[in-house]
């Protein structure tokens, strides 16, 4: 094989917007062209409809087609800006084949992910732990306040202590349970 002459891989994509018949009339178009700059092709292979990450040319989905091909390496220059203007192809790659290797690859979809969907839900969760921390700070100082009231023996207080525990949802019975375990536990 002449110096000049390597194999290479070349991968382009093609919108989606494209029906089989008009696929297969720009893969003969990609043929012609990679021909007429003297370039033998190998093989083609269409590899299948995938989701961009980004929309290309307003475009969100597109066909990805690999052509292995053996080619001059003054030709590549012609090819590449060919492929460039072409506007049947969204984006192009070629390589070398001795670069890439015979390694068997697998495309994967693009899977999107809702960043702000994440950030406003952690922050709603925040929001509730702070709430019910914040609840229960209160319901603590309140029994705080009812076992001060009942070691100084004013009996007022414990009611207005117990009152505000049941808005809490603790009744005056479990109030005072609470508040005499505390007292033996002090003690």
């Amino acid at each position: 094989m002449d110096e000049r002459i390597r194999e290479y891989e070349l991968l382009y994509i093609i919108s989606a917007t494209f029906t089989d018949e008009e696929m297969g009339s720009v893969e003969g178009r990609i043929k012609e062209l990679l021909e007429k700059s003297g370039a033998t092709i190998t093989s083609t292979d269409r590899l299948g409809k995938f989701r961009f990450a980004y929309p290309i040319k307003h475009q969100r989905y597109g066909h990805y087609v690999m052509v292995r091909f053996n080619s001059d390496t003054q030709a590549m220059a012609r090819i590449n800006d060919a492929l460039r203007l072409s506007s049947d192809v969204l984006r192009h790659l070629i390589v070398r084949a001795d670069e890439v290797g015979n390694g068997k690859f697998d495309l994967v979809q693009f899977t999107e992910v809702n960043v702000d969907a994440k950030l406003d839900a952690r922050e709603e969760r925040q929001r509730r732990g702070r709430e019910e921390s914040g609840d229960k700070t209160k319901a603590a100082a309140d029994i705080k306040s009812g076992v001060a009231a009942l070691e100084s023996g004013k009996e007022e207080e414990v009611n207005e202590a117990a009152e505000g525990t049941e808005a809490e949802g603790l009744s005056a019975e479990e109030l005072e349970k609470k508040i005499n375990t505390a007292l033996k536990d002090e003690v």
